[in-house]
Protein backbone atom coordinates (compact mmCIF):
# COMPACT_ATOMS: atom_id res chain seq x y z
CA UNK A 1 0.00 0.00 0.00
CA UNK A 2 0.84 3.48 -0.66
CA UNK A 3 0.68 6.72 1.35
CA UNK A 4 -0.29 9.76 -0.25
CA UNK A 5 1.20 12.93 1.15
CA UNK A 6 0.02 16.33 1.55
CA UNK A 7 2.23 17.44 -1.13
CA UNK A 8 1.00 14.46 -3.75
CA UNK A 9 3.92 12.23 -3.59
CA UNK A 10 3.90 8.51 -2.38
CA UNK A 11 6.02 6.79 -0.16
CA UNK A 12 5.68 3.15 0.94
CA UNK A 13 3.48 2.57 4.13
CA UNK A 14 5.77 0.91 5.85
CA UNK A 15 8.67 3.48 5.96
CA UNK A 16 6.86 5.23 8.61
CA UNK A 17 8.12 3.32 11.08
CA UNK A 18 10.85 0.41 11.86
CA UNK A 19 9.58 -1.85 13.94
CA UNK A 20 9.86 -1.58 17.82
CA UNK A 21 11.32 1.65 17.48
CA UNK A 22 9.64 4.76 19.95
CA UNK A 23 8.82 6.60 16.11
CA UNK A 24 10.70 9.92 16.71
CA UNK A 25 12.01 10.50 13.28
CA UNK A 26 10.35 13.04 11.40
CA UNK A 27 8.34 12.78 7.67
CA UNK A 28 7.33 14.93 5.68
CA UNK A 29 4.82 13.24 3.98
CA UNK A 30 1.82 11.47 5.36
CA UNK A 31 -1.37 9.12 4.82
CA UNK A 32 -4.24 11.31 5.61
CA UNK A 33 -6.33 9.37 8.26
CA UNK A 34 -9.62 8.88 10.27
CA UNK A 35 -9.13 8.71 13.57
CA UNK A 36 -11.69 7.59 16.28
CA UNK A 37 -10.45 7.75 20.22
CA UNK A 38 -12.11 5.81 21.79
CA UNK A 39 -11.70 6.17 26.30
CA UNK A 40 -14.47 5.83 29.06
CA UNK A 41 -12.41 9.10 30.06
CA UNK A 42 -12.56 12.51 28.96
CA UNK A 43 -13.24 15.79 29.47
CA UNK A 44 -15.00 16.98 31.76
CA UNK A 45 -13.60 14.28 33.86
CA UNK A 46 -9.95 15.72 34.89
CA UNK A 47 -7.02 13.33 34.54
CA UNK A 48 -3.73 12.63 32.56
CA UNK A 49 -5.68 10.05 30.11
CA UNK A 50 -8.28 12.71 29.65
CA UNK A 51 -5.74 15.81 28.78
CA UNK A 52 -3.72 12.86 26.83
CA UNK A 53 -6.24 11.97 24.25
CA UNK A 54 -7.30 15.75 23.95
CA UNK A 55 -3.94 17.47 23.04
CA UNK A 56 -3.00 14.29 20.55
CA UNK A 57 -6.12 14.95 18.76
CA UNK A 58 -5.92 19.00 18.58
CA UNK A 59 -1.99 18.32 17.43
CA UNK A 60 -3.65 15.53 15.15
CA UNK A 61 -6.52 17.82 13.81
CA UNK A 62 -3.49 20.59 12.91
CA UNK A 63 -1.29 17.83 10.98
CA UNK A 64 -4.30 17.64 8.60
CA UNK A 65 -6.05 14.46 10.37
CA UNK A 66 -9.91 13.85 10.75
CA UNK A 67 -10.18 12.82 14.69
CA UNK A 68 -13.27 12.15 16.29
CA UNK A 69 -13.65 11.54 20.18
CA UNK A 70 -16.06 8.41 21.49
CA UNK A 71 -17.21 8.34 25.20
CA UNK A 72 -19.93 7.85 27.80
CA UNK A 73 -22.11 10.74 28.40
CA UNK A 74 -21.38 12.73 31.71
CA UNK A 75 -24.47 13.22 33.23
CA UNK A 76 -26.66 15.79 31.18
CA UNK A 77 -23.77 16.26 28.80
CA UNK A 78 -24.62 13.74 26.14
CA UNK A 79 -25.09 12.82 22.40
CA UNK A 80 -22.65 15.40 20.26
CA UNK A 81 -20.59 17.72 21.09
CA UNK A 82 -17.58 20.24 19.18
CA UNK A 83 -14.48 21.30 20.95
CA UNK A 84 -11.90 23.63 19.92
CA UNK A 85 -10.68 23.36 16.07
CA UNK A 86 -14.04 21.33 15.26
CA UNK A 87 -13.37 18.14 17.42
CA UNK A 88 -16.25 16.45 17.91
CA UNK A 89 -17.14 14.34 20.44
CA UNK A 90 -19.95 11.69 20.88
CA UNK A 91 -20.85 11.14 24.70
CA UNK A 92 -23.04 7.67 24.15
CA UNK A 93 -25.93 6.95 26.69
CA UNK A 94 -24.40 4.27 28.22
CA UNK A 95 -24.53 2.57 32.06
CA UNK A 96 -20.97 3.46 34.11
CA UNK A 97 -20.36 1.30 36.55
CA UNK A 98 -17.79 1.74 38.57
CA UNK A 99 -14.69 4.95 38.60
CA UNK A 100 -16.03 6.36 35.92
CA UNK A 101 -16.16 3.23 33.14
CA UNK A 102 -19.12 1.70 31.78
CA UNK A 103 -20.35 -1.91 32.41
CA UNK A 104 -19.85 -4.00 28.93
CA UNK A 105 -21.60 -7.34 27.71
CA UNK A 106 -19.46 -6.64 24.40
CA UNK A 107 -22.90 -6.79 22.29
CA UNK A 108 -24.41 -3.38 23.54
CA UNK A 109 -22.42 -0.91 22.61
CA UNK A 110 -21.66 -2.63 18.91
CA UNK A 111 -25.03 -0.53 17.27
CA UNK A 112 -23.57 2.62 18.68
CA UNK A 113 -20.24 2.27 17.77
CA UNK A 114 -20.85 0.50 14.32
CA UNK A 115 -23.16 3.29 13.37
CA UNK A 116 -20.56 5.74 14.70
CA UNK A 117 -17.54 4.06 12.64
CA UNK A 118 -19.59 3.95 9.39
CA UNK A 119 -20.74 7.39 9.50
CA UNK A 120 -17.35 9.04 10.23
CA UNK A 121 -15.90 6.64 7.45
CA UNK A 122 -13.60 5.55 10.56
CA UNK A 123 -10.26 3.87 9.47
CA UNK A 124 -8.19 3.31 12.37
CA UNK A 125 -9.69 3.18 16.28
CA UNK A 126 -7.51 4.21 19.02
CA UNK A 127 -8.35 3.12 22.38
CA UNK A 128 -7.06 4.46 25.56
CA UNK A 129 -6.34 3.05 28.64
CA UNK A 130 -6.71 -0.55 30.31
CA UNK A 131 -9.51 0.47 32.60
CA UNK A 132 -11.85 1.80 30.25
CA UNK A 133 -14.35 -1.11 28.96
CA UNK A 134 -15.55 1.01 26.25
CA UNK A 135 -11.78 1.05 24.76
CA UNK A 136 -11.80 -2.78 24.99
CA UNK A 137 -14.96 -2.77 23.47
CA UNK A 138 -13.89 -0.60 20.27
CA UNK A 139 -11.12 -2.68 19.68
CA UNK A 140 -13.25 -5.99 19.46
CA UNK A 141 -15.51 -4.53 17.42
CA UNK A 142 -13.51 -2.74 15.19
CA UNK A 143 -11.67 -5.99 14.10
CA UNK A 144 -15.05 -7.77 13.75
CA UNK A 145 -15.65 -4.89 10.91
CA UNK A 146 -12.21 -4.92 9.40
CA UNK A 147 -10.93 -2.01 10.73
CA UNK A 148 -7.00 -0.95 11.97
CA UNK A 149 -6.56 -0.70 15.25
CA UNK A 150 -4.12 1.24 17.81
CA UNK A 151 -4.11 0.94 21.73
CA UNK A 152 -2.25 3.34 24.00
CA UNK A 153 -1.93 1.50 27.66
CA UNK A 154 -1.28 4.45 30.63
CA UNK A 155 -1.04 2.44 33.44
CA UNK A 156 1.27 -0.15 35.39
CA UNK A 157 -0.30 -3.22 36.91
CA UNK A 158 1.03 -5.95 38.87
CA UNK A 159 1.08 -9.57 38.36
CA UNK A 160 -0.55 -11.28 41.76
CA UNK A 161 -3.71 -9.77 43.31
CA UNK A 162 -7.06 -11.17 41.74
CA UNK A 163 -7.88 -7.63 40.11
CA UNK A 164 -4.50 -7.50 38.66
CA UNK A 165 -4.87 -11.33 36.95
CA UNK A 166 -8.41 -10.29 35.68
CA UNK A 167 -7.51 -7.33 33.81
CA UNK A 168 -4.14 -8.83 32.19
CA UNK A 169 -6.51 -11.99 30.55
CA UNK A 170 -8.78 -9.13 29.24
CA UNK A 171 -5.88 -7.15 28.16
CA UNK A 172 -4.88 -10.64 26.13
CA UNK A 173 -7.68 -10.86 24.69
CA UNK A 174 -7.82 -7.36 23.31
CA UNK A 175 -4.33 -7.19 22.40
CA UNK A 176 -3.75 -10.11 20.86
CA UNK A 177 -4.68 -8.84 17.54
CA UNK A 178 -4.02 -5.29 17.96
CA UNK A 179 -2.25 -3.82 14.95
CA UNK A 180 -0.22 -1.64 17.02
CA UNK A 181 0.60 -1.13 20.97
CA UNK A 182 2.11 2.47 22.21
CA UNK A 183 3.06 2.80 25.90
CA UNK A 184 4.26 6.14 27.47
CA UNK A 185 7.61 4.68 29.32
CA UNK A 186 10.10 1.99 28.38
CA UNK A 187 8.72 0.67 32.31
CA UNK A 188 5.28 1.02 30.92
CA UNK A 189 6.18 -0.98 27.58
CA UNK A 190 8.01 -3.66 29.59
CA UNK A 191 4.89 -4.21 31.84
CA UNK A 192 2.45 -4.39 29.24
CA UNK A 193 4.16 -6.76 26.84
CA UNK A 194 4.81 -9.45 30.28
CA UNK A 195 0.91 -8.92 31.23
CA UNK A 196 -0.33 -9.23 27.54
CA UNK A 197 2.60 -11.80 25.99
CA UNK A 198 3.06 -9.58 22.98
CA UNK A 199 5.67 -9.11 20.46
CA UNK A 200 8.00 -6.30 21.69
CA UNK A 201 8.02 -5.37 17.70
CA UNK A 202 4.62 -4.04 17.49
CA UNK A 203 4.74 -1.93 20.96
CA UNK A 204 6.29 1.56 20.69
CA UNK A 205 7.46 3.73 23.64
CA UNK A 206 5.72 7.77 23.01
CA UNK A 207 5.84 9.39 25.80
CA UNK A 208 2.92 12.29 27.55
CA UNK A 209 3.69 15.87 26.99
CA UNK A 210 2.88 18.67 28.64
CA UNK A 211 2.33 22.50 26.82
CA UNK A 212 4.88 25.12 28.00
CA UNK A 213 2.88 27.99 27.37
CA UNK A 214 0.29 26.61 29.64
CA UNK A 215 2.51 25.78 33.03
CA UNK A 216 4.82 28.68 33.15
CA UNK A 217 6.75 29.97 36.58
CA UNK A 218 5.54 33.41 38.53
CA UNK A 219 8.18 34.02 40.94
CA UNK A 220 5.90 36.46 42.37
CA UNK A 221 3.40 34.29 43.25
CA UNK A 222 5.80 32.83 45.88
CA UNK A 223 5.80 33.92 49.18
CA UNK A 224 9.71 33.04 50.27
CA UNK A 225 9.09 33.79 54.06
CA UNK A 226 7.94 30.03 54.27
CA UNK A 227 8.61 27.00 52.29
CA UNK A 228 5.51 26.00 50.85
CA UNK A 229 5.36 22.26 49.40
CA UNK A 230 2.73 21.20 46.64
CA UNK A 231 1.32 17.88 46.11
CA UNK A 232 -1.96 18.14 43.30
CA UNK A 233 -2.96 14.17 42.26
CA UNK A 234 -6.14 12.12 43.32
CA UNK A 235 -6.54 11.60 46.95
CA UNK A 236 -6.31 7.50 46.30
CA UNK A 237 -4.52 4.47 47.58
CA UNK A 238 -2.63 4.12 44.13
CA UNK A 239 -1.42 7.66 44.27
CA UNK A 240 0.40 7.17 48.35
CA UNK A 241 -2.00 9.62 49.82
CA UNK A 242 -1.32 7.31 53.54
CA UNK A 243 2.63 8.10 52.76
CA UNK A 244 1.50 11.90 52.78
CA UNK A 245 -0.67 11.38 55.97
CA UNK A 246 2.23 10.38 57.53
CA UNK A 247 4.79 12.89 56.19
CA UNK A 248 3.34 16.37 57.03
CA UNK A 249 3.21 15.92 60.66
CA UNK A 250 7.06 15.02 61.11
CA UNK A 251 8.25 17.28 59.13
CA UNK A 252 5.80 20.39 60.00
CA UNK A 253 6.62 19.49 63.61
CA UNK A 254 10.54 20.04 62.79
CA UNK A 255 10.74 22.76 60.07
CA UNK A 256 7.83 25.37 61.98
CA UNK A 257 7.87 27.61 58.68
CA UNK A 258 6.64 24.46 55.94
CA UNK A 259 3.37 24.75 54.92
CA UNK A 260 1.59 22.39 52.37
CA UNK A 261 -0.84 22.86 49.62
CA UNK A 262 -2.95 19.97 48.51
CA UNK A 263 -5.27 19.74 45.43
CA UNK A 264 -7.27 17.20 44.75
CA UNK A 265 -9.76 14.90 45.44
CA UNK A 266 -10.82 10.98 46.29
CA UNK A 267 -11.83 8.56 49.08
CA UNK A 268 -8.33 9.50 50.98
CA UNK A 269 -8.95 12.83 51.76
CA UNK A 270 -10.88 12.18 55.55
CA UNK A 271 -7.47 10.84 56.00
CA UNK A 272 -5.76 14.24 55.55
CA UNK A 273 -8.39 15.90 57.38
CA UNK A 274 -8.02 13.51 60.48
CA UNK A 275 -4.20 14.37 60.56
CA UNK A 276 -5.00 18.41 60.00
CA UNK A 277 -7.09 18.30 62.98
CA UNK A 278 -5.12 15.85 65.30
CA UNK A 279 -2.02 18.20 65.13
CA UNK A 280 -3.62 21.38 64.93
CA UNK A 281 -2.19 22.28 61.27
CA UNK A 282 -5.19 23.74 60.18
CA UNK A 283 -2.88 26.97 58.93
CA UNK A 284 0.09 24.99 57.64
CA UNK A 285 -1.98 22.35 55.50
CA UNK A 286 -4.29 23.54 52.90
CA UNK A 287 -6.84 21.02 51.36
CA UNK A 288 -7.98 22.61 47.99
CA UNK A 289 -10.47 20.14 46.89
CA UNK A 290 -10.60 19.29 43.29
CA UNK A 291 -9.48 21.67 40.94
CA UNK A 292 -10.18 22.04 37.03
CA UNK A 293 -6.59 21.64 34.88
CA UNK A 294 -6.82 25.66 34.24
CA UNK A 295 -6.38 25.94 37.62
CA UNK A 296 -3.68 23.83 38.03
CA UNK A 297 -0.86 26.39 37.13
CA UNK A 298 -1.88 29.24 39.66
CA UNK A 299 -1.52 26.33 42.63
CA UNK A 300 1.90 25.02 41.51
CA UNK A 301 3.41 28.72 41.24
CA UNK A 302 3.18 29.22 44.23
CA UNK A 303 5.32 26.72 45.74
CA UNK A 304 8.83 25.33 45.89
CA UNK A 305 8.56 22.19 45.78
CA UNK A 306 6.33 19.81 44.08
CA UNK A 307 5.68 16.30 46.27
CA UNK A 308 4.85 13.25 44.94
CA UNK A 309 4.04 9.93 46.93
CA UNK A 310 2.24 7.37 43.94
CA UNK A 311 3.03 4.21 44.39
CA UNK A 312 2.43 3.17 40.80
CA UNK A 313 3.26 5.06 38.00
CA UNK A 314 3.69 4.80 33.90
CA UNK A 315 4.51 7.86 33.46
CA UNK A 316 3.23 10.67 35.72
CA UNK A 317 2.46 13.70 34.12
CA UNK A 318 2.54 16.14 37.01
CA UNK A 319 6.12 16.00 37.52
CA UNK A 320 6.43 17.35 34.21
CA UNK A 321 3.96 19.95 34.66
CA UNK A 322 5.28 20.98 38.43
CA UNK A 323 8.86 21.13 36.62
CA UNK A 324 7.83 23.23 33.67
CA UNK A 325 6.44 25.62 36.47
CA UNK A 326 10.12 25.95 37.94
CA UNK A 327 9.02 23.44 41.06
CA UNK A 328 12.13 21.20 42.78
CA UNK A 329 10.44 17.86 42.16
CA UNK A 330 10.39 15.12 45.26
CA UNK A 331 8.71 11.90 44.05
CA UNK A 332 9.00 8.23 44.84
CA UNK A 333 11.06 5.68 42.73
CA UNK A 334 8.30 3.65 40.81
CA UNK A 335 7.46 2.41 37.51
CA UNK A 336 8.59 4.94 34.81
CA UNK A 337 8.94 7.74 37.26
CA UNK A 338 13.00 7.50 36.90
CA UNK A 339 12.85 8.16 32.93
CA UNK A 340 10.68 11.16 33.10
CA UNK A 341 13.03 14.18 34.09
CA UNK A 342 17.05 14.35 34.31
CA UNK A 343 18.63 13.30 37.99
CA UNK A 344 19.45 17.15 38.58
CA UNK A 345 15.04 18.23 38.69
CA UNK A 346 14.07 15.38 40.51
CA UNK A 347 14.90 13.85 44.18
CA UNK A 348 13.76 10.09 44.07
CA UNK A 349 12.68 8.33 47.00
CA UNK A 350 11.74 4.92 48.16
CA UNK A 351 7.57 4.93 48.71
CA UNK A 352 8.20 4.84 52.40
CA UNK A 353 7.83 8.11 54.89
CA UNK A 354 11.21 7.99 56.11
CA UNK A 355 12.53 7.94 52.08
CA UNK A 356 10.36 10.81 51.62
CA UNK A 357 11.14 12.56 54.25
CA UNK A 358 14.73 12.50 53.70
CA UNK A 359 14.28 13.68 50.23
CA UNK A 360 11.83 16.70 51.03
CA UNK A 361 14.50 17.74 53.67
CA UNK A 362 17.46 17.63 50.99
CA UNK A 363 14.93 19.86 48.69
CA UNK A 364 14.40 22.07 51.93
CA UNK A 365 17.96 22.13 52.88
CA UNK A 366 18.51 23.10 49.15
CA UNK A 367 16.29 26.07 48.81
CA UNK A 368 17.27 27.68 52.39
CA UNK A 369 21.35 27.44 51.13
CA UNK A 370 20.02 29.01 47.59
CA UNK A 371 20.88 25.87 45.44
CA UNK A 372 17.75 25.55 43.78
CA UNK A 373 17.55 26.14 40.53
CA UNK A 374 16.23 29.69 38.96
CA UNK A 375 12.37 28.76 37.83
CA UNK A 376 12.91 30.29 34.77
CA UNK A 377 16.29 28.11 34.38
CA UNK A 378 13.97 24.90 35.04
CA UNK A 379 11.08 25.57 32.83
CA UNK A 380 13.52 26.54 29.89
CA UNK A 381 15.26 22.95 30.74
CA UNK A 382 11.80 21.10 30.14
CA UNK A 383 10.26 22.81 27.52
CA UNK A 384 12.74 21.13 25.44
CA UNK A 385 11.90 17.89 27.02
CA UNK A 386 8.57 16.85 25.67
CA UNK A 387 5.94 18.70 23.03
CA UNK A 388 2.46 17.41 22.07
CA UNK A 389 3.36 18.36 18.16
CA UNK A 390 6.34 15.77 18.46
CA UNK A 391 3.79 13.04 20.18
CA UNK A 392 1.53 13.64 17.54
CA UNK A 393 4.45 13.27 14.87
CA UNK A 394 5.76 9.61 16.11
CA UNK A 395 2.19 8.77 16.72
CA UNK A 396 1.36 9.46 13.13
CA UNK A 397 4.20 7.45 12.13
CA UNK A 398 2.63 4.69 13.89
CA UNK A 399 -0.92 5.34 11.91
CA UNK A 400 1.19 5.28 8.51
CA UNK A 401 2.12 1.85 9.25
CA UNK A 402 -0.88 -0.17 10.73
CA UNK A 403 -2.71 1.14 7.62
CA UNK A 404 -0.47 -0.87 5.43
CA UNK A 405 -0.96 -4.06 7.22
CA UNK A 406 -3.49 -6.39 6.36
CA UNK A 407 -6.70 -7.26 8.30
CA UNK A 408 -7.36 -10.69 9.62
CA UNK A 409 -10.16 -12.66 8.43
CA UNK A 410 -12.28 -14.57 10.87
CA UNK A 411 -10.67 -17.76 10.57
CA UNK A 412 -6.95 -16.66 11.19
CA UNK A 413 -8.23 -14.43 13.88
CA UNK A 414 -10.34 -17.53 15.87
CA UNK A 415 -6.95 -19.25 15.92
CA UNK A 416 -5.06 -16.08 17.15
CA UNK A 417 -7.40 -16.27 19.90
CA UNK A 418 -7.20 -19.37 20.95
CA UNK A 419 -3.45 -19.80 20.39
CA UNK A 420 -2.33 -16.62 22.22
CA UNK A 421 -5.41 -16.68 25.30
CA UNK A 422 -5.18 -20.74 26.18
CA UNK A 423 -7.90 -23.04 25.69
CA UNK A 424 -10.32 -22.19 28.03
CA UNK A 425 -10.53 -17.92 27.83
CA UNK A 426 -9.01 -18.69 23.97
CA UNK A 427 -12.40 -20.49 23.03
CA UNK A 428 -14.82 -18.42 25.15
CA UNK A 429 -13.83 -15.04 23.45
CA UNK A 430 -13.64 -16.74 20.08
CA UNK A 431 -17.26 -18.19 20.13
CA UNK A 432 -18.01 -14.47 21.12
CA UNK A 433 -16.39 -13.39 18.00
CA UNK A 434 -18.26 -15.59 16.04
CA UNK A 435 -21.28 -14.05 17.96
CA UNK A 436 -20.42 -10.57 17.26
CA UNK A 437 -19.69 -11.66 13.42
CA UNK A 438 -23.43 -12.72 13.21
CA UNK A 439 -24.73 -9.75 14.96
CA UNK A 440 -22.70 -7.17 12.70
CA UNK A 441 -24.23 -9.34 10.01
CA UNK A 442 -27.50 -8.62 11.64
CA UNK A 443 -27.41 -5.34 11.82
CA UNK A 444 -25.83 -4.74 8.46
CA UNK A 445 -29.09 -6.31 6.80
CA UNK A 446 -31.54 -4.09 9.16
CA UNK A 447 -29.36 -1.24 8.38
CA UNK A 448 -27.21 -1.58 5.34
CA UNK A 449 -24.06 0.98 5.44
CA UNK A 450 -25.01 2.50 2.34
CA UNK A 451 -28.15 4.33 4.20
CA UNK A 452 -26.28 5.66 7.02
CA UNK A 453 -26.26 9.31 6.68
CA UNK A 454 -22.04 10.53 6.21
CA UNK A 455 -21.62 12.82 8.77
CA UNK A 456 -20.09 16.28 7.44
CA UNK A 457 -16.43 16.62 8.35
CA UNK A 458 -15.96 19.10 11.18
CA UNK A 459 -11.53 18.15 10.90
CA UNK A 460 -9.49 16.52 8.44
CA UNK A 461 -8.17 18.27 4.57
CA UNK A 462 -11.97 18.20 3.37
CA UNK A 463 -13.28 19.04 6.53
CA UNK A 464 -16.02 22.36 6.27
CA UNK A 465 -14.06 24.62 8.37
CA UNK A 466 -10.89 24.06 6.33
CA UNK A 467 -13.18 24.23 2.78
CA UNK A 468 -14.51 27.61 4.29
CA UNK A 469 -11.37 29.20 5.60
CA UNK A 470 -8.35 27.84 2.82
CA UNK A 471 -6.85 30.54 3.25
CA UNK A 472 -6.44 30.26 7.03
CA UNK A 473 -5.55 26.49 6.70
CA UNK A 474 -3.13 26.49 4.73
CA UNK A 475 -1.20 29.08 6.93
CA UNK A 476 -2.12 26.96 10.05
CA UNK A 477 -0.39 24.10 7.96
CA UNK A 478 2.56 26.39 6.71
CA UNK A 479 3.13 27.78 10.49
CA UNK A 480 3.17 23.77 11.83
CA UNK A 481 5.52 22.71 9.32
CA UNK A 482 8.12 25.16 10.27
CA UNK A 483 8.29 24.85 13.55
CA UNK A 484 10.87 23.98 14.94
CA UNK A 485 10.68 20.33 16.69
Amino acid sequence: MACRGRGGLEQPASAALSPGSSASVPTSQTCTHCICMVSDFFYPNMGGVESHIYQLSQCLIERGHKVIVVTHAYETRKGVRYLTNGLKVYYLPLKVMYNQSTATTLFHSLPLLRYIFVRERVTIIHSHSSFSAMAHDALFHAKTMGLQTVFTDHSLFGFADVSSVLTNKLLTVSLCDTNHIICVSFTSKENTVLRAALNPEIVSVIPNAVDPTDFTPDPLKRHDSVITVIVVSRLVYRKGTDLLSGIIPELCQKYPDLHFMIGGEGPKRIILEEVRERYQLHDRVHLLGALEHKDVRNVLVQGHIFLNTSLTEAFCMAIVEAASCGLQVVSTRVGGIPEVLPEDLIILCEPSVKSLCDGLEKAILQFKSGLLRAPEEIHNLVKTFYTWRDVAERTERVYDRVAGEAVLPIDKRLDRLISCCGPVTGYIFALLAVFSLLFLILLRWITPDSVIDVAVDATGPKSSWTLQHPRRAKLDEDDGKSETR
